[in-house]
């Protein structure tokens, strides 16, 4: 009867492993999009044993692929990690008691989204009871110059910050940044999804660094400019009391 070598079985599974994590490693450090040649390369590996790696990322969602430059970039599964290491900080907590306050006397979903590998990223989420809502996932990464949330984050960057940024400024312009400075909130309308809008203030943290953007998303049909307009004081008033209790003070 043949005999398995658990130890030499358990070995490759070990080095298995080890090679999967060396890939996730690369872009934990500031690199957002790499080709199969790039990740083979700076893990020493060949061309085919990266691809096997990468497919098994792929499949289980750590990574994804974009589907015009081909290029690898970190996947949902990968944000959902990393959201659920903001839910375990003081901020959800903090946050969710006044997400629910809002949600409830407006009925429209409320999010808070981070600013992530020029992305935003959802990390959490209070749901509409509204039949027709507008859909986003804790973990779901979003554009930063598209929609109220993404802007609010974008505005608050420091400008050293937003020069590593792809392009924004041929997308978003600094009058329209300051501009949402100035007023302490941004609107949408229809800017990511058709029908959609949104209004997001920021939130700061004790030294005042902006930690996340609260938003409030809905139909169009059920608000439209006047009605966000209407409700922004409301919006500002709960991300300043997330800010402060952040230690943040006016």
């Amino acid at each position: 009867m043949k005999m398995i070598d658990d130890t030499a079985t358990n070995s490759a599974g070990l080095r298995t492993l080890e090679r999967g994590l060396d890939i996730l490693d690369i872009f934990s450090q500031g690199v957002t999009k790499l080709t199969l040649t790039e990740i083979a390369a700076k893990i020493n590996l060949s061309p085919s044993t990266a691809s096997r790696l990468l497919n098994t990322l792929l499949n289980r969602g750590y990574l994804s692929r974009d589907a015009e430059t081909k290029k690898y970039v970190i996947g949902s599964q990968a944000l959902r990690l990393n959201a659920s290491s903001f839910r375990t900080f003081d901020l959800r907590p903090l946050a969710e008691p006044i997400m629910r306050r809002l949600a409830e006397r407006y009925n429209e979903s409320i999010t808070l989204y981070v600013a992530l590998d020029g992305q935003r990223v959802c990390i959490d989420r209070v749901e509409t009871t509204h039949a027709l809502r507008h859909v986003v996932n804790i973990g779901d990464r979003l554009p930063l110059v598209r929609g109220a949330g993404g802007k609010v984050l974008l505005a608050w960057l420091s400008a050293e910050e937003r020069k590593t940024l792809d392009s924004f400024a041929e997308k978003v312009s600094a009058a329209e940044l300051a501009q949402i400075r100035k007023q302490g909130f941004a609107i949408s309308l229809g800017e990511r999804d058709q029908g959609v809008g949104a209004i997001a203030a920021p939130v700061f943290d004790a030294e005042g660094r902006i930690q996340c953007s609260l938003s409030l998303s809905a139909p169009l049909v059920r608000l439209d400019r006047e009605g966000f307009e209407r409700i922004a004081p409301d919006i500002v008033e709960a991300a300043f009391q997330i800010s402060a209790g952040l230690g943040y003070v006016k």
